[in-house]
């Protein structure tokens, strides 16, 4: 069998990885200090999968060099003079590629004065005559011209798709002729991407015609008075000039010189020494645990089942002479309330680790005795424990029964407190990946995916035991690493004293659940059904026939080819990159003003939104056991500090709607004699605002207790507070909100109805105004880009490496971050800080008042109606009093049979 050569166009694969993932909202992959990456990575994937798919015998790439140093540029001055500079982020990347190229051990090649093509036709041609099957990795349709039965290109258009080959019967078949009249075919239709001049007037299709009639464009040019069409004709006779130096242009050299040939390529080689620190640099996690590693791991891994009592009873003691272990549990469900224990995995020192199974046959012990045995252990505080998720094992124990005690270590909040924003996230897998280079077994890999989901009992022990084990081991581990890393970064306060005690409040939140009035509900969904149908009639109505409401295609078809509603609201549609037209929110709002239909599709989507989001799906959220709804509140999921829940998600539920506030009136007490109280912070992170500027206008107006918007909008015209219209105040109102998330002009005149000029000098009136407030922004930008990091008043920080990005976007993505997370974020910190001393004193007072939600600013509880009063004094007290600021902090309280009564 032929031996199989691999030729890269470099250049053109650089600038498809980089289009691939910077097109449209993406904004591209860059590292966590802000540099770009996405053309590197898909540089690397495209790489990467042809050397899996096709184990090439030899390999060879070629980047394009400087075009004012090349020979076609000297002949023909023009020559790419149109096209535009590779973008910057695209350029700083290139060197990285080579480095990626050399450790895999493939040669770069380059022949000065000549392109990339030159090149790889010169090797191509070389591996022809060496009797090689040749390969041209590029998408470019120049190459056509080299195409034979034993030179073909192969073009990965994506990494999950077969690659497509083109031979020349796809060359026939696309462009209606041989590969070898292609030089011929691309010199008459010329190339406006290189700037190739061509023959004016003719086209692809003209083109193929020509070299159909005459083969050649020789022949073309010497018989031009038989072309058919009289403007091709006359084309053809004015510019032959052109067609000659095109030829030129387009045609790639075979015989340039080269400092290595055919009989050097070898197949590519993976260095790991060189490509895992370049993918650790690049922050590549999983391209990291692709790498092929030795047989041997770098850290001694010593994994145990324990099988007998007497060996059990041995590591309890041992785990008690550590004095400190990592704990690990496998179950039965991620519903901690359903969930049966399977399993725990301790570890104490790197590399070794146990698997203690509660379904080994023959069993150590039953189950109920085997739990006796641990809990000693278990529930012993003076005996330290790790864990990776504390919330979900301690939910676990409790469930089985056992309190566990002495957890001092959550690897996850850690690393999520360490680096909020991480992408990767922060869970076991992730973080092992991300600092140990090390691709853990997956729990996929155990115990597999959709209807053939086995759960961990239904796995041999065999199977489950060295994958528990893995997971104590490395949970260890990180504890070894992030503990350090806290202290040194001014952490541990923030993790040891508020986000570990934070987690035994949201597990009894999250256990104590909320009950559902369903009854409510089921009305609710049947008088949004009507709506629904109502409105869907009437569109309908307006459109002449019934289509589908949920086709973006269709709308787009009604609402610009039928209705063009565009030319009403005199806008231009745009399209979507399939070719649709686009009728997304923002287009339907500027269209609704100006017709019915539009303004009826906003109403159908968010009503039918809200019924399957939640009417329709929270009854199917109520546990059978309990009769309650249990929402999970997680701590390392926004990169602000502020939780965030799911299953169901209680933070959208949209309330500024009448149907929104409906859905909370489903929310109830737990029944006669209860009442849900509710506890909202009013306007904190305007306060916020305050305490941090020292604005004295804004400081002075809290302390007064005045309506801020009103006294904003005095300061800035120069009126008495009387003379305030509601229409004025709305508008400081945006204004005093929206710089905290960034506000510029245009969108202060989006939302006010200002014109941009009147949005820009009212914006500059406000910092005349509050001078203050201006200067703090200023302060906090230049701090963060000085340190690439933003803290809180209580020292969380988030990582900001994006604001000296090259890429605009991103970096005023992060100003806006830099601007809004001190201040999102010390709002979040003081509702945790009220949310833990709540708890205590609830707790310390034997009340039975429960904390059931915490949403935003707000706090719900369940209360029994007798302590109401008391209820509402310690509420106040451990909310206004969370943190002492320049400012008083306010809380608004209302209560009532139902979350809406009591909001």
């Amino acid at each position: 069998m032929a031996k199989r050569l691999f030729l890269i166009d470099g250049t053109a694969v650089a600038y498809r990885a980089h289009f691939a993932f910077t097109m449209g909202s993406r904004g591209g992959l860059t590292t966590s200090d802000g540099r770009p990456t996405s053309a590197v990575f898909g540089f690397v994937m495209t790489l990467k999968s042809l050397l899996d798919r096709e184990n090439p015998d030899a390999i060879a790439i070629s980047f394009d060099g400087p075009t004012k140093e090349l020979e076609r540029t000297k002949s023909y001055p023009d020559y790419k003079a149109t096209r535009e500079d590779m973008p910057d982020e695209l350029f700083e990347q290139l060197a990285v590629m080579e480095e990626v190229v050399a450790g895999y051990h493939i040669p770069v090649l380059r022949s000065k004065g000549h392109e990339a093509d030159d090149v790889i036709g010169t090797l191509a041609i070389q591996g022809r005559a060496a009797e090689m099957q040749v390969f041209m990795v590029t998408g470019d349709k120049d190459f056509m011209q080299l195409v034979d039965a034993d030179v073909k290109m192969w073009n990965l258009r994506s990494s999950t798709s077969a690659p497509e080959i083109i031979g020349p019967k796809e060359v026939a078949l696309k462009y209606g002729v041989r590969p070898d009249q292609m030089i011929d075919f691309l010199a008459l239709m010329g190339d406006s991407s290189d700037n190739v001049p061509g023959v004016p007037r003719v086209g692809p299709k003209t083109a193929a015609e020509l070299l159909q009639q005459f083969d050649t464009l020789d022949a073309v040019l010497e018989n031009t008075e038989n072309v058919k069409k009289p403007s091709i004709r006359k084309s053809l006779v004015e510019n032959r000039e052109l067609a000659i130096i095109s030829k030129d242009l387009v045609t790639i050299r075979t015989d340039v010189p080269l400092s290595m040939s055919i009989d050097d390529l070898g197949p590519a080689e993976v260095d790991r020494e060189i490509l895992e620190p370049l993918f650790r640099d690049l922050e590549f996690d999983s391209l990291i645990a692709s790498l092929p590693r030795d047989a041997e791991p770098e850290i001694p891994q010593s994994y145990d089942i324990v099988r007998t009592v007497e060996r059990l009873d041995q590591l309890l003691d041992e785990l008690r002479d550590a004095g400190s272990f990592a704990l690990d549990t496998e179950t039965t469900s991620l519903d901690t309330m359903r969930a049966r224990l399977v399993g725990i995995s301790v570890s104490y020192e790197v590399g070794t680790a146990y698997y203690i199974p509660f379904n080994l046959d023959p069993p150590i012990l039953e189950f109920d005795a085997l739990l006796e045995r641990l809990r000693p252990l278990l529930e012993d505080s003076s005996v330290t424990k790790t864990l990776q998720n504390v919330k979900y094992d301690k939910g676990v124990f409790r469930t089985a029964g056992v309190e566990l005690a002495g957890v001092d270590f959550d690897t996850m909040l850690a690393s999520y407190v360490l680096s909020p924003g991480e992408m990767g996230g922060h869970g076991l897998d992730a973080q092992c990946l991300r600092h140990f280079s090390y691709k853990k077994i997956s729990t996929k890999e155990i115990i597999g995916t959709g209807k053939k989901q086995k759960t961990f009992d239904q796995v041999d022990v065999e199977i489950v035991g060295p994958y528990a084990a893995e997971d104590a081991d490395f949970t260890w581990r990180l504890r070894e690493r992030h503990a350090p890393l806290l202290e040194e970064h001014g952490l541990e306060d923030l993790f040891h004293n508020l986000e570990m005690p934070l987690i035994d409040v949201l597990l009894d939140m999250e256990r104590e659940g909320i009950a559902v009035d369903l009854p409510h509900l089921e009305k609710l969904g049947s008088d949004l059904k009507d709506r629904l149908t109502t409105i869907e009639d009437r569109i309908f109505e307006r459109a002449g026939e019934p289509f589908n409401l949920n086709s973006p295609a269709q709308i787009g078809t009604l609402l610009f080819d039928k209705l063009e509603v565009h030319r009403l609201a005199n806008l231009r549609p745009k399209k979507t990159k399939t070719g649709q037209w686009k009728t997304d929110a923002s287009m339907l709002e500027k269209l609704a003003p100006h017709h019915e239909v539009p303004e009826l599709l906003l109403d159908y989507r968010r009503l039918s939104k809200l019924k399957s989001t939640y009417v329709d799906s929270l009854p199917r959220d109520v546990n059978p056991d309990t009769g309650r709804i249990h929402s999970s509140f997680n701590q390392a999921v926004a990169a602000t500090g502020r939780l965030s829940s799911d299953e169901p998600n209680l933070q959208n539920i949209p309330i500024r709607t009448e149907e929104g506030r409906k859905v909370r009136r489903a929310f109830v007490s737990r029944g006669d004699g209860w009442v849900l109280l509710s506890a909202d912070y009013s306007q904190i992170e305007l306060r916020i605002l305050a305490h941090m500027s020292e604005d004295p206008g804004l400081v002075g107006s809290f302390n007064r207790g005045e309506d801020i918007h009103v006294r904003t909008i005095s300061l800035i015209h120069g009126i008495m507070p009387e003379m305030v219209t509601p229409e004025l105040r709305s508008q400081a109102k945006v204004v005093n909100y929206g710089l905290m998330y960034g506000m510029g002009a245009s969108r202060l005149a989006n939302e006010t109805g200002m014109t941009p000029p009147e949005a820009k000098k009212f914006i500059q009136a406000y910092f005349r105004a509050l001078p203050e407030v201006k200067a703090f922004l200023d302060r906090t930008l230049e701090m963060a880009r000085e340190t690439l990091e933003v803290r809180t008043l209580f020292g969380r920080r988030r990582l900001l490496p994006e604001i000296e990005s090259t890429n605009v976007m991103q970096r005023i993505a992060a100003e806006n971050m830099a601007i809004n997370t001190p201040i999102q974020g010390t709002a979040a910190d003081i509702i945790k800080r009220a949310m833990l001393d709540l708890h205590h004193r609830l707790n310390e007072n034997q009340l039975r008042a429960k904390l059931l939600l915490q949403v935003h600013d707000e706090l719900v509880l369940d209360v029994p109606e007798e302590e109401l009063d008391q209820v509402i004094v310690l509420l106040r007290q451990c909310m206004e009093g969370a943190v002492q600021l320049r400012v008083p902090l306010e809380v608004t309280m209302g209560h009532g049979r139902n979350w809406l009564e009591a909001h």
